[in-house]
């Protein structure tokens, strides 16, 4: 048992490798995707209905997702959405006409869907309890750090492409949104290059055998799964508007705004990496309840920052509290969850963050219309610490290490 850290290292940096490469499409897609439509003459409702199409096959599939990985085992799981991925996102890059666009984001939808419940589980199976910290920190931050590195990327591979090659803009961004599905797909090698255990270590879940004990205790999780999504809701809120906050408010470009946006990604990716390594020191269920609360005195304050210098410092605070919970939260729910229900409690999880992601989304919309950003920064704020005190109380009632 001792030796297993040992013999699992190799499949844990090939889990995530295959994670980041299988990222690849969704970053290119999501910075590059918009240029595309609007090199075909679309208009912003086509782009909307697009990025909406993406979520909702995703939200459709999430919860299939998680008993299709508890069926078939969560590295076929993941390798069935590497070319689920990769196939429909390289399908948007070539269909023109506004339904088929539709058809192939919900396909990407649903790939990307079953990547993120199927992920979780494979490392729980990889990992003992001293080394799944480091496995998921790992896994997060270099996700996260790769998401600035390969924004960067997608839109010099479209660049290049155009003034290299000479081709038109059209064909030189749907060559790169192609070259980022590729990535995707090709991460199903690595995926089934990985030789993934049985079972993993589970010492909270030692005595559920029978397959009925096992649904009931996964059960008994849906209720902390739903606080993640009342915490999420508060981030949620105003994550989609950085963008336009530093543009208006402090007058950065366009390019400004990307350069502070990336290197925050670079600082966030950072500070995840370095969790890992506190959580195996101080325990994952101590660090949540430490760093949950940070997130909404830095929110608040930013709604009263006058300089660019202290808002992006408290951007940056706030912002690094969601990306290194998340890799907390999922150690701290799929560690006391019945091994052969990971996948269902991974597609609650998902589909709880996926939920106020899109509410957060639309009500922070609504806010800004009809109010200000220091209004909604505040109401983020607010929402955040309710959120950071029900889970919590939840972390305080299931702890693990």
């Amino acid at each position: 048992m001792s030796a297993a850290p040992d013999r699992s290292a190799p499949s844990v940096a090939l889990a995530i490798s295959g994670n980041v490469l299988l990222g690849t499409g969704l970053i290119f897609h999501a910075f590059l995707y918009n240029f595309y439509l609007e090199a075909l003459h679309h208009s912003t409702l086509v782009m909307g209905h697009a990025a909406a199409a993406l979520t909702a096959g995703g939200l459709l599939a999430i919860l299939p997702a998680g008993a299709l990985t508890d069926r078939v085992g969560p590295r076929a799981a993941v390798s069935t959405a590497a070319g689920v991925l990769g196939i429909g996102l390289a399908l948007g890059a070539v269909t023109t006409a506004p339904a088929a666009i539709y058809a192939a984001a919900a396909l990407a939808g649903l790939g990307s869907a079953l990547w993120r419940v199927a992920m979780a589980p494979i490392l729980m199976r990889l990992t003992t309890t001293d080394s799944r910290a480091r496995a998921f920190a790992w896994n997060v931050g270099l996700l996260v750090a790769w998401g600035g590195l390969g924004t960067a990327l997608a839109g010099a591979s479209s660049g290049w492409l155009e003034g290299t090659l000479g081709v038109a803009r059209l064909t030189a961004i749907r060559w790169a949104l192609i070259i980022g599905a590729l990535g995707s797909g090709s991460s199903f090698v690595l995926f089934r290059l990985m030789p993934l255990p049985l079972s993993t270590e589970h010492p909270g879940t030692a005595t559920i055998t029978t397959p009925r004990a096992q649904r009931e205790g996964a059960r008994r999780l849906l209720p902390l799964a739903l606080l993640v999504g009342v915490w999420m809701l508060g981030p949620a809120l105003a994550a989609p508007f950085f963008n336009l906050f530093f543009n208006r408010e402090h007058g950065l470009s366009i390019e400004g705004v990307g350069t502070l946006l990336g290197a925050a990604s670079i600082g966030w990716a950072a500070a995840v990496i370095a969790s890992g390594e506190l959580a195996r020191r101080v325990g994952v269920s101590r660090l949540l309840v430490v760093l949950l609360p940070a997130f909404a005195p830095a929110m608040a304050g930013l709604s009263v920052a006058g300089s660019l210098g202290l808002a992006a410092t408290l951007f940056v605070c706030q912002g690094l509290v969601a990306p290194v919970t998340n890799a907390l939260i999922d150690q701290w729910l799929l560690g006391q969850t019945p091994p052969d229900r990971q996948g269902t409690v991974s597609s609650w999880r998902q589909a709880a963050a996926d939920g106020s992601a899109m509410a957060g989304a639309s009500l922070g919309g609504y806010l800004l219309t009809t109010g200000s950003f220091g209004g909604l920064f505040l109401v983020s704020a607010a929402v955040g610490a309710v959120g950071a005190m029900a889970l919590i109380a939840g972390v305080r009632m299931r702890p693990v290490r």
